[in-house]
């Protein structure tokens, strides 16, 4: 016969496993929400180049001065493409709000070689209601930017320094887009 009482193994065990079991996942879950996150541009910071197009639709071309001292989204996009559409319509809104607190808004676009691609860039302009200048032929602007994917959009502060550079559009686009915009009103002249 054994006297000895059998071990009882109390959930003082097993909580344990289960704390470092959560803390491992939640750290999973940090780092690939890291991942996830893309890098912040390197375009931060730059000076935009100058605006420039071969046509505008929706206006004139702005003069050399027109943006100075001003706050800038700019939204680079083409008619074919499906998550443009997207992109501008939430644009649309966005103007809506800013326009009142000064921000300017312009779109632009490399297609424009033939009066095909432009009487489909000024039907993109018309159906979505795009009430800003939108260049088309912007092919050196673009270039400068280095554009090789659409849609992008930028916030230009005061300064002419790009604040905010984002490749594509996501579900947080719209909110990083306004944070953005905030900053850079926020942002005196001359500061």
């Amino acid at each position: 016969m054994n006297d000895e009482l059998p071990v009882r193994r109390g959930p003082g065990g097993l909580l344990i496993a289960i704390t470092i079991i959560g803390a491992i996942a939640i750290g999973f879950a940090m780092l690939f929400q890291q991942m996830a996150r893309p890098p912040a541009s390197p375009q931060i910071g730059r000076q935009f180049p100058p605006i420039t197009a071969v046509g505008w639709i929706n206006g004139s071309a702005p003069a050399g001065g027109d943006f100075k001292g001003q706050v800038i989204v700019v939204d680079a996009w083409a008619y074919w493409c499906g998550p443009c559409r997207i992109a501008t319509e939430q644009v649309v809104g966005i103007h809506e709000k800013y326009k009142s607190r000064g921000v300017r808004f312009v779109g632009l676009t490399s297609e424009g070689a033939d009066s095909k691609s432009i009487e489909l860039s000024r039907k993109f302009v018309s159906d979505l209601k795009v009430p800003w200048p939108n260049g088309y032929g912007a092919t050196k602007v673009l270039s400068e930017l280095e554009v090789d994917s659409i849609p992008q959009l930028w916030v230009v502060d005061r300064q002419n320094r790009i604040v905010f550079h984002e490749v594509g559009f996501s579900q947080t686009s719209i909110n990083d887009l306004e944070v953005a915009l905030d900053k850079a009103l926020a942002t005196l002249a001359g500061k």
